[in-house]
Parts: C-alpha cells; sequence; structure tokens
C-alpha cells in the first residue's frame, strides 16, 4: 500500500526543522525519494536556513520596547475614546421608545391629579371606589405624536444601519 503525501513547501519547512512526528517524516523520506524535484526544493530549504543561521542577531536599540509599548497604548486609548461615541444613535432610539412608554403613564398620572377632592375622599369604614384614569387604546395609536414618533425612530434605526453598513464597507480601505 503507498502512501500519499501532499508534499507543501510549509511540509518541507517542518521538515527541515524537525517538527513532523516519527511517521510523517517517514511518509515525506519515500515521498523525496520517488519524486527528485521536491529532494531539490528540500535542498533549498535547507540552505535558506543554513544562510539564516549564520546571519548575526542585531540587538535592539535602547528603550525600543518602551517606544513600541507607548504607540500601542496611544493608539488603543485612542481607538477606544474614537468608539465611545459610535453609539449616539442607540442612545437617541433608547430615549425615544422610553418615552412612548412613559407617555401613557404620565398621562394618567395627570388625569388622576386632576380628580376633586370629592372623588378620593371616603368615610373611613368604606373602600374607596376610584376609578383609575385610562387613556383608551384608540386615542393613543392614533395620536400624531405616536406616529412622528415612530417613524423617527425607525428613522433613526436605518441611520444606524447605514453607519454599520458603511463603517464595514470602507474599514479595509482605511487599514490599507
Amino acid at each position: 500500500m503507498e502512501n500519499h503525501v501532499l508534499m507543501t513547501d510549509d511540509m518541507l519547512w517542518d521538515y527541515a526543522d524537525g517538527f513532523l512526528s516519527d511517521q510523517d517524516k517517514k511518509r515525506v523520506d519515500a515521498y523525496l525519494s520517488r519524486h527528485p524535484e521536491w529532494k531539490t526544493r528540500l535542498d533549498i530549504v535547507l540552505r535558506e536556513k543554513r544562510e539564516m543561521a549564520t546571519l548575526p542577531l542585531e540587538t535592539p536599540a535602547p528603550g525600543f520596547s518602551d517606544r513600541v509599548m507607548a504607540a500601542w497604548a496611544t493608539e488603543h486609548l485612542a481607538a477606544k475614546a474614537a468608539a465611545k461615541g459610535d453609539d449616539w444613535i442607540v442612545r437617541i432610539i433608547v430615549v425615544v421608545f422610553g418615552l412612548f412608554v412613559l407617555t401613557p403613564v404620565v398621562a394618567m398620572v395627570v388625569a388622576a391629579l386632576q380628580l376633586s377632592p370629592e372623588q378620593t375622599t371616603t368615610p373611613a369604614f368604606e373602600m374607596p371606589q376610584v376609578a383609575l384614569p385610562t387613556v383608551p387604546l384608540e386615542t393613543w395609536l392614533d395620536s400624531a405624536f405616536l406616529q412622528y414618533g415612530l417613524v423617527l425612530a425607525f428613522a433613526l434605526i436605518g441611520l444606524r444601519f447605514l453607519d454599520k453598513v458603511l463603517r464595514h464597507q470602507f474599514a479595509p480601505q482605511a487599514l490599507a
């Protein structure tokens, strides 16, 4: 049974560096014995490896790592500061929806405050029979405030979506 090996330059480098398991090394040896062109490539890899080993190692200039870390910290803080202002549209949407939720509650409180004292006071032995003021749902849904508010909210959501799309579309160009 013949061992099939998908030979790549990366595998040759791993073979030259001794990173392959014994089983993979045997497969590569068998493959190299059958394919002399890959044996030539291995010789080139080994020559490059020897040449790299003879290169002198340079020591970095004093303070190099401090400058790199300071530059990274400055860039990181600038990116963090820029990212803080990205959610302004979300905050506006939350405020608008919060107003829509609170509007009926405020309307009921105002209506309750407008009740006369006779309607709210009863003798101590009787249970108060005060009806809570209600805002009919049809009236609230037909209000221009709600309709324009929903249009505004959907417009803000659309702007947020457009902002994300444009950021995603132009992000690779900003890195280049």
